[in-house]
């Protein structure tokens, strides 16, 4: 819904030229005060302060009628979503809608601030509705309770996540007062997430009533592929607006997709005071088991029974400077929880594309030693046509070439795909630059069974091989789905198995599976878009 009312929301600021033109004196109405309302169940407002009033919400709310109403007021609301959005608010019987601009649903993501315009009719006592703007969005929010705890013990809030997306924290709240400490500071939270198709949102960061820093702060996610070592994912990287005590919501202007099974460690940075909770993550304490929130799991520490991959203490921290986009936090201090979250959606972005390991830039392991010539392939299925975007290819470092050929081979048929045999592919990047892609233009996969490969003759290393990938315990035994497209698990895949090669001089159907059942991945992937 748009506004209504032509340009009265230009008039709302209570301007004096425009009331010097009329009958009444608005008094202290006229001035353009900015009254910060007060969260609670049911809202109050005095319209004598002011022209222009704001409040976020953590929770339902009621507006309640507003005292002191002047006859023609204007007055304007800008409501923000609190907790983690979708909350409603219910108004005073003195607010009047009408049939051309009825009450309004409000924006239910969190972040997001909604603009109400009224006027007040001193003949029909009523605040009539004249404009509604929704939407506006913003990178950072309060999503405080309205009651803190004044222990350092976590305490529930009543707001949770909207459906289809996930907290770690969705109702629990940090300690009430920071550790003091004037340097600068970098704290993270390692997790992964299960299953394919799940984007990340945002950022969630505690601050505690008093003694911590409200400044703008910078947050980052990385991909962590070794012990303390990891690759940026820049499209994740973010600033918050002024932080508010209690939760904050930094939200990414376009959620990016994860890589189910890869470690990610979200941060932030900044300089002084901090929350921190100590033994939280480690043997005894309420997270030794990790925390599962739907498909987003955050490890435990060494001695829980989740451990952090790579030996990786969790709850990490670095004292190297205030940008986590510089470098990474992965220290750790006694299992401590520094209270850093995340939240990650299974709602797809309208026109996505699906890969099976988008945002996985740096892959944990090394090159193969093999030198002899190879066809390997993924298999994948889909259930619905599909474009074909690319095909990708992870070159490790240590490689010394890339694949001379790729397409697409039809597993029923074990014939290449008609416009997907590329015998001399463009790839994206150099060899032992990690994925590089082969972009493809025109070219529809219906429904049904593939495999996606590349081939490249003998004589220097060029691939790298994961084993236990797609057998258990692995990462993707029971498989990958992401919407469309899915790449099943060792015993779900065509026989002989998952990810199979051809040991040939030439491009060839990849028929023959490893030995030892071991569940190796050869890291080809595939990215399509439904039709």
């Amino acid at each position: 819904m748009g506004v209504a009312g032509g340009s009265l929301l230009q008039q709302f600021a209570g301007s004096p030229a425009l009331a010097a033109g009329g009958t009444t004196v608005e008094q202290s109405a006229l001035a353009p005060a900015v009254v910060m309302l007060t969260d609670s169940p049911t809202i109050n407002l005095d319209t004598s302060q002011g022209n222009d009033f704001r409040v976020t919400i953590g929770g339902n709310r009621t507006v309640a009628s507003p005292v002191n109403p002047t006859d023609g007021q204007k007055i304007t609301f800008q409501v923000t979503q609190g907790g983690s959005g979708s909350n409603t608010v219910t108004w005073g019987s003195a607010y009047e809608f009408s049939a051309g601009l009825p009450q309004p649903a409000l924006s239910t993501a969190a972040g997001d601030t909604d603009l109400l315009g009224f006027i007040y009719n001193a003949a029909k006592t009523s605040w009539l509705l004249v404009a509604f703007v929704p939407g506006f969005i913003t990178t950072q929010t309060q999503t405080t309770s309205p009651t803190i705890s004044p222990t350092v013990s976590p305490t529930v809030s009543p707001s949770s996540p909207p459906p289809g997306t996930y907290r770690l924290f969705p109702s629990t709240n940090g300690p009430s007062s920071p550790v003091s400490y004037s340097g600068a500071f970098q704290s993270g939270v390692l997790f992964e997430v299960t299953q394919g198709a799940t984007w990340f949102d945002g950022y969630w960061w505690w601050v505690c009533p008093s003694g911590q820093a409200t400044a703008p702060q910078k947050f980052a996610l990385w991909a962590v592929y070794n012990d303390g070592v990891g690759a940026l994912i820049p499209a994740a990287t973010a600033t918050s607006g002024t932080l508010v005590a209690g939760w904050n919501y930094v939200r990414l202007g376009t959620p990016i997709p994860l890589a189910q099974g890869a470690c990610y460690n979200a941060c932030t940075g900044f300089s002084g005071s901090f929350p921190d909770t100590n033994g939280q993550y480690g043997a005894g304490g309420p997270y030794a088991a990790g925390i599962t929130s739907g498909p987003l799991t955050a490890f435990s520490n060494g001695s829980g029974s989740k451990p952090a991959p790579f030996a990786m203490s969790q709850g990490v921290f670095s004292v190297a400077g205030t940008d986590p986009a510089a470098n990474m936090p992965a220290g750790g201090s006694g299992s401590d929880n520094f209270w850093m979250d995340l939240q990650v959606s299974t709602t797809a972005p309208a026109g996505t594309s699906y890969r099976l390991w988008p945002n996985y830039p740096k892959l944990p392991g090394a090159v193969s030693g093999e030198t002899k010539a190879y066809t390997l392939a993924t298999e994948f299925k889909l259930t619905q046509s599909c474009t074909l975007d690319k095909i990708w290819f992870y070159s490790p470092s240590g490689a010394a070439a890339l694949p001379s050929h790729c397409g697409i081979w039809n597993v029923a048929t074990k014939a290449v795909v008609t416009g997907t045999d590329t015998a001399t592919p463009s790839w994206s990047g150099q060899a032992a630059s990690g994925w590089v892609s082969c972009a493809y233009s025109g070219v529809t996969l219906p429904a049904g069974d593939y495999k996606v490969a590349v081939f490249k003759p003998g004589g220097s290393v060029w691939f790298q091989i994961t084993t236990g990938y797609w057998a258990s315990p692995g990462p993707a035994v029971s498989g990958i789905t992401a919407g469309p497209l899915s790449a099943p698990g060792l015993s779900g895949a065509t026989s002989p198995g998952q990810s199979t090669y051809a040991e040939s001089g030439t491009w060839a159907y990849p028929s023959t599976y490893g030995t030892g059942g071991n569940g190796e991945n050869y890291w080809i992937d595939v990215e399509v878009t439904p039709s």
